[in-house]
């Protein structure tokens, strides 16, 4: 499919990846910085959902298969002591969450054929069908939470790269704010109104 352009209701911000520096005031609610959080991003390559499971995070693996070490860039985002925040310890929630989703599933399997029995015989819908079902919705409901961007990744989001990976277009929630970050990398940044995008 040929490329269109994608234009964005506010601009977003070009910048150098290697020279961004971020306001010392906190992206998320605009109180002054305290702390530093760091957005870990790794360029031109599938994503994982645990870092175990990437070959490029494994030293071991990496050298059986002649695997280069993983092009790592970080985003030095100063913020306040309220949105701080780490990966840490975040790959074994959202793995944690899988399981129970696949728990809840078969729940949900097993309350529909208590449904499709009770109704087949012709009687009285069996608690345990209420029972599995909510299950289910919890387990979705608790996924969607996990699953869902922090503060932090929602006030600063990372639209793309350029070509040449130099270049990261960030969109920032608060205007004023992008306002700053762009003042702050005025020599190599710019705004951006519109992008090539290949749809589907």
């Amino acid at each position: 499919m040929s490329p269109k352009k994608h234009y964005f209701d506010e601009p977003i911000v070009s910048v150098d990846l290697s020279r961004a520096r971020f306001p010392k005031t906190c992206p998320v609610c605009g109180a002054c910085a305290t702390a530093l959080s760091r957005m870990t991003i790794v360029t031109g390559r599938p994503q994982y959902l645990r870092r175990e499971w990437d070959p490029h995070y494994n030293p071991s693996v990496r050298r059986k298969g002649g695997i280069p070490q993983p092009n790592l860039k970080v985003l030095p985002i100063q913020v306040c002591a309220d949105h701080y925040y780490t990966d840490e310890g975040e790959d074994r929630y959202k793995s944690l969450c899988l399981i129970v989703d696949g728990l809840a599933m078969a729940f949900m399997f097993f309350g529909l054929i208590f449904l499709g029995d009770s109704i087949s015989r012709g009687r009285l819908i069996s608690p345990w069908v209420t029972i599995f079902v909510a299950i289910f919705i919890l387990s979705m409901v608790m996924t969607v939470i996990v699953f869902r961007p922090n503060a932090l990744a929602r006030s600063v989001k990372i639209i793309g790269f350029d070509a040449g990976m130099q270049h990261i277009l960030l969109e920032f929630k608060s205007t004023s704010y992008r306002d700053e970050f762009f003042k702050e990398n005025a020599m190599h940044s710019e705004l951006v109104r519109w992008v090539m995008k290949t749809d589907g």
